[in-house]
């Protein structure tokens, strides 16, 4: 399949707005690839509990930007459905991005992602995408672990998580 010139161009323009956006906040990333079907953009952060990695994927072919980090452990068979209900009440407050639980192998990954179609998104947009990942990820991904850990009753879990979503409204 080739893919349109004009939207390798539009993908190479948000592609160096984000490496001068990175660049300009002084964050050490790594391209990982720089092709005319994708960028991709790997920085790592330390929360205050985890460490994460964003994977930051520009698509020339669906004109997306989309954030993604997988959660550092994964979650053994006997936990899957006390994680898909812990997963599915995480995603129930959030306005931007969700966590998925990939059912055959216990991988719980952050999502996030935005159209650039016919634009250039702005740094701010960027910078948006890349910190609201961070945050939520640091949110949720010790709560996660705990949970897995048995540190942590689902029920304690969906507490927090309905504690999360109230102290949101609030700031509406």
């Amino acid at each position: 399949m080739s893919l349109d010139p004009s939207r390798i161009e539009n993908k190479n323009r948000n592609a160096k707005l984000l490496l001068d956006m990175l660049e300009k906040r002084r964050l050490k990333y790594t391209v990982e690839e720089e092709t005319d079907a994708r960028t991709h953009v790997r920085i790592h952060f330390k929360g205050n509990d985890l460490p994460m990695t964003l994977h930051i994927i520009l698509r020339t072919d669906k004109q997306i930007a989309s954030v993604l980090s997988a959660i550092p452990f994964r979650i053994p068979e006997e936990h899957l459905q006390t994680a898909a209900t812990a997963v599915a009440a995480a995603n129930h407050g959030l306005i931007d991005g969700s966590f998925d639980l990939n059912l055959s192998n216990g991988n719980i990954v952050f999502r996030l992602t935005s159209c650039f179609l016919g634009s250039v998104l702005s740094e701010q947009l960027f910078s948006y995408l890349m910190f609201v990942s961070a945050e939520t990820i640091d949110r949720y991904n010790d709560r996660f672990l705990a949970l897995n850990n048995g540190e942590m009753t689902l029920e304690q879990f969906l507490a927090a998580a309905a504690g999360d979503a109230k102290a949101d409204e609030s700031k509406e």
